[in-house]
């Protein structure tokens, strides 16, 4: 959400939410932590999930962006993609949390399953 040009920067977690999160999981790796144990531990260990959401919720254009993506939803595929491992162990990533509070706002969203990535050559 936050780099290139098909991103809705305004659903895009704060610099200070980001810098914490990769200082924490940077330290979890340097301490020997595999990098996805690390990623799933410092999303859990600083609340992540909810201040991103608390974030989303206390901005105005965030929650507009998040109401467009919505209506674009009801009628047809809508990807929501982020930089974080596939299928992120614990729905550690912001785009989860995004997509629950899509279902919030809208109970009728579907939520498709994740398509496996594709091999590279």
């Amino acid at each position: 959400m936050r780099a290139g040009a098909g991103g809705v920067k305004a659903l895009a977690p704060s610099d200070e939410l980001l810098a914490e999160f990769m200082a924490r999981k940077r330290a979890l790796v340097r301490a020997g932590t595999a990098s996805d144990a690390a990623h799933s531990a410092a999303h859990q260990a600083m609340g992540y999930r909810d201040r991103y959401l608390a974030e989303v919720r206390a901005r105005p254009d965030a929650l507009a962006a998040l109401r467009q993506l919505i209506a674009e939803a009801l009628s047809g595929d809508v990807y929501v993609m982020c930089m974080c491992a596939y299928r992120t162990p614990g729905r550690a990533c912001h785009t989860y949390a995004l997509l629950d509070l899509a279902r919030e706002l809208d109970p009728q969203l579907r939520e498709l399953p994740e398509p496996a990535p594709r091999p590279t050559r």
